[in-house]
């Protein structure tokens, strides 16, 4: 519940950023930015992919430095930003992009994490702290297992956890409910609530304006660098005015029931048989031409295990994957996109590109090499694409790590979709874009569907499966129950997704492997 009011006119100011300014070569991420975080609240931070969000709190925990304006932290002067030098000053930043080692378990990324995390305690020292702040916050994570065998709820959780083991006065959350589940994305804000009344300031960056009203005391919406508007108490706004803010006009509309394209589902455009891997037990999916199948499901039910074997990167157990009867080759990538299967992946960073590489390159990524053209023509032979994509950037010479979520997905599109694919696997495609954006993504690939490709949609969020699905799977425990079609029984999909089908409740699929 929001706890705007008269009384927070009166908390404490544990942060004041006046002023801030950076720029990118010629893009002005910050042009004159404040924020002021106060005891008690929970400050939301608003705007479109590339708005500066991002560039504002990497500020405030000490990854970039502004190039003009004054930082404050508990009344204190910022003189150095480096993260040591604001983590000292009870600054904790929590990335959009997990930052865990993964074959480590949770425990020992919890003692990682500490100013003093190069004196390893005892493992049984570590486990007990971590147990101290699950109990403390509710926040569960497995500490059997390594990191990167938990799901990505239990990541997040485990995120939150390292930043308040250093008992933060200051939390900055770059979208923590980007990647939960509706339940998850609930309990965490519980937290966050729990956490700001015992003193802290949060700032919460996200697209969810239903997060907004349901937890934040105050917002400040971004665009292009500037502030659009400026800490005020949420109360004041309702989700209309609030969504104008944000992307100056009304959504696209992209994600508007398709009505039933597919094509001949006899002769399936990809057709996964009897495949097994990891919590995958025995699934068949056939996508025909013209149609997108959407995977519904709650994270952790084998998601992962679907797109590492669809997408080539892992052999399953058993099991085959086929593009117009073409059967794939695991870790062939290049195979993959010869035969027509276009991947955008759930996590671009770890999958879709190389940071540290400019757009030019990463646009030829997986594709079979060209002539060999000088770096000067590659960028030039480039930007129609980027241009066609609307990949906001200062020029195809720009490295990938520059650009803004929406632009790096964007970049994906503009690779994976050039070129006409029979086959599109998209993994949460959507995921952690603002509306525009993820309108612009949703259009492409129903024109893709409409081109005559067959589109296979994993996704999370369930309101866009059932506008854009011809079809809806739910992935649970590792099977496939359905298929749903429209109009769609909410109901029932919810029952698939929390495991019970016709009435019965599945039995629990042992996984046969962990990767």
């Amino acid at each position: 519940m929001c706890m705007g009011g008269p009384s927070l006119m009166r908390s404490e100011a544990l942060v004041e950023m006046r002023g801030i300014h950076r720029r990118f070569g010629e893009t002005h991420a910050l042009a004159g930015v404040d924020l002021c975080l106060r005891a008690g609240e929970i400050h939301a931070l608003l705007g479109s992919n590339g708005a500066g969000k991002t560039t504002l709190v990497r500020i405030l925990a000490g990854l970039d430095r502004p190039d003009e304006g004054t930082v404050t932290v508990l009344g204190e002067p910022v003189t150095k930003f480096e993260p040591k030098v604001l983590r000292a000053a009870g600054v904790a930043l929590v990335q959009q992009h997990f930052t865990l080692v993964p074959t480590l378990c949770a425990s020992e990324n919890l003692v990682l994490a500490r100013p003093d995390g190069w004196r390893v305690p005892r493992q049984r020292s570590a486990r007990a702290r971590l147990g101290a702040l699950v109990e403390r916050t509710g926040l569960t994570v497995r500490d059997d297992v390594p990191a990167g065998a938990l799901s990505v709820g239990e990541q997040q959780r485990l995120e939150l956890l390292r930043a308040l083991d250093a008992d933060a006065r200051v939390l900055l959350l770059d979208e923590p409910t980007a990647v939960l589940t509706d339940q998850e994305a609930e309990a965490l804000l519980a937290v966050c609530r729990t956490l700001a009344a015992e003193g802290r300031a949060l700032a919460f960056i996200t697209h969810r304006l239903g997060e907004v009203f349901a937890g934040a005391d105050r917002v400040t919406v971004l665009a292009e660098g500037r502030e659009v508007l400026s800490d005020e108490l949420v109360t004041q706004h309702d989700r209309a005015g609030l969504a104008s803010a944000m992307i100056g006009h009304q959504s696209s509309g992209a994600f508007t029931h398709r009505g039933g394209r597919a094509g001949d589902r006899a002769a399936g455009r990809l057709v996964v048989s009897g495949l097994r891997l990891g919590r995958l037990h025995g699934l068949d999916i056939s996508v025909a031409s013209g149609e997108i199948v959407g995977v519904a499901g709650v994270d952790g039910n084998g998601q992962a295990d679907l797109e590492a074997a669809l997408s080539a990167r892992v052999a399953p157990e058993s099991g085959t994957v086929a593009v117009d009867g073409a059967v794939l080759e695991p870790g062939d990538p290049r195979g993959r996109r010869t035969r027509g299967l276009a991947y955008i992946p759930s996590d671009r960073y770890q999958w879709g590109l190389i940071r540290a590489m400019d757009l030019a390159d990463n646009l030829e990524l997986g594709r079979v090499p060209r002539w060999r053209a000088r770096r000067s023509q590659r960028r030039a032979a480039s930007a129609p694409s980027l241009g066609h994509w609307d990949v906001r950037t200062s020029g195809p010479a720009a490295r990938a790590a520059t650009l803004s979520g929406g632009n790096a997905q964007k970049l994906v599109l503009a690779r994976e979709l050039d070129g006409r694919p029979r086959a599109v696997l998209a993994c949460y495609p959507t995921r952690g874009l603002d509306p525009t954006a993820a309108d612009t993504v949703a259009a492409r690939l129903v024109a893709c569907a409409d081109d005559g490709a067959g589109v296979l949609w994993i996704g999370a969020e369930l309101d866009e499966l059932l506008a854009v699905a011809d079809r809806i799977v739910v992935l649970a425990g590792g099977r496939l129950l359905g298929p749903f079609f429209a109009p769609y029984d909410r109901a029932a999909i919810g029952l698939a997704m929390a495991g019970v089908h016709d009435g019965e409740a599945l039995q629990p699929v042992e996984a046969v492997g962990d990767r």
